[in-house]
């Protein structure tokens, strides 16, 4: 007995402090030190090897099965050379309804849409800029691309430097940055959905395009006026669900749901197919015409847009009140 409690003392202290100690290493993950060190916002620093950045060459990732559409979704959210407009820097947080944070220097301005706001520096002051009354002007070029007439500035008087805002989409949505002259080619206008823009950095024009088409303007998805962007800054777009990006090439042709365009480059042809035969027309969901896009240039899609989300919860309240009416009458 004595021999056999001794032996039981031995292997207790110490020995599961030995067999802990090499449970840990053996669980350890060896990180190498050669790698490129990045640094974020408050210079800490991790390796590079920690950080997964989807790349465009990374085709069975984005689009394995090469239809050239690409799975759009923001870089973890950290600071790099593309993130970087004039003294300003920004990211992008969050899967979905995402957030916009911006660094804003002292004597600079950020501006947004009108309800966009969440976060700010608390030393820095807001203003409303009503675009009908400015000497610029524009708003009525603005109102008639579905955007408000008056603009939300953000501006940085009193911070020496650190002063920042944050802002997010009026709809469940995701952000879409577009720098001009990078994301599509310089001197090249945007062309999208009415309300589709949400903020900017730098020169951005918003305006209006006008079709003309009368089955274009009924069925094509844009409307008759057309949201316009132009310049040589960034600009944020908001759009919801899944977002995915193709570059079309010359004359390449592809049918979408006119309800799914977010916004495509001035180069971009739109017109209309027919969606089938009787039947399809009247039963599969799609009406008569599917929105035909014509290359060159880039094409944004989204697979939620607010209108069909608000559809959906109209719907949905109105079933339930329905139900409610009918369970109180019983």
């Amino acid at each position: 007995n004595n021999s056999s409690s001794s032996s039981n003392n031995n292997n207790t202290p110490s020995s599961n402090a030995n067999a802990a100690h090499e449970t840990i290493e053996a669980m350890s993950v060896t990180v190498d030190a050669t790698a490129p060190l990045i640094t974020n916002r408050k210079d800490e620093y991790v390796p590079e090897a920690d950080i997964q950045v989807l790349e465009d060459d990374d085709n069975n990732v984005v689009d394995p099965l090469n239809s050239g559409f690409k799975w759009y979704h923001p870089e973890i959210s950290r600071v790099t050379e593309y993130h970087r407009v004039g003294r300003h820097e920004w990211t992008i947080t969050g899967h979905d309804m995402q957030v916009l944070t911006c660094t804003v220097p002292h004597g600079e301005t950020f501006t947004t849409e009108v309800g966009s706001f969440m976060f700010m520096h608390p030393d820095m002051e807001t203003e409303v800029e009503l675009t009908c009354c400015s000497k610029a002007g524009g708003g009525c070029s603005r109102i008639l691309g579905g955007e408000s007439c008056v603009k939300v500035n953000l501006i940085n008087e009193g911070v020496s430097e650190g002063g920042y805002v944050g802002v997010t989409p009026n709809f469940p949505a995701k952000i879409i940055p577009i720098q001009f002259g990078q994301d599509i080619k310089a001197g090249s206008s945007l062309i999208g959905k009415g309300g589709v823009f949400m903020s900017q950095l730098g020169d951005v024009d918003v305006g209006y395009n006008v079709d003309c088409n009368f089955l274009r303007c009924c069925c094509g998805g844009l409307g008759a006026c057309r949201q316009k962007l132009s310049g040589d800054g960034l600009a944020f777009l908001a759009a919801g669900g899944t977002i995915v990006e193709k570059e079309l090439g010359p004359d390449e042709i592809i049918f979408v749901d006119g309800g799914s365009i977010v916004a495509h480059e001035d180069t971009v042809k739109l017109g209309l197919a027919p969606s089938g035969a009787f039947c399809m027309c009247c039963l599969g969901g799609e009406g008569c015409f599917f929105t035909k896009l014509m290359g060159p240039g880039k094409v944004w899609l989204q697979s939620m847009s607010f209108e069909r989300f608000r559809s959906q919860i109209q719907v949905t309240v109105t079933e339930d009140m329905d139900r409610d009416g009918a369970d109180k009458s019983e």
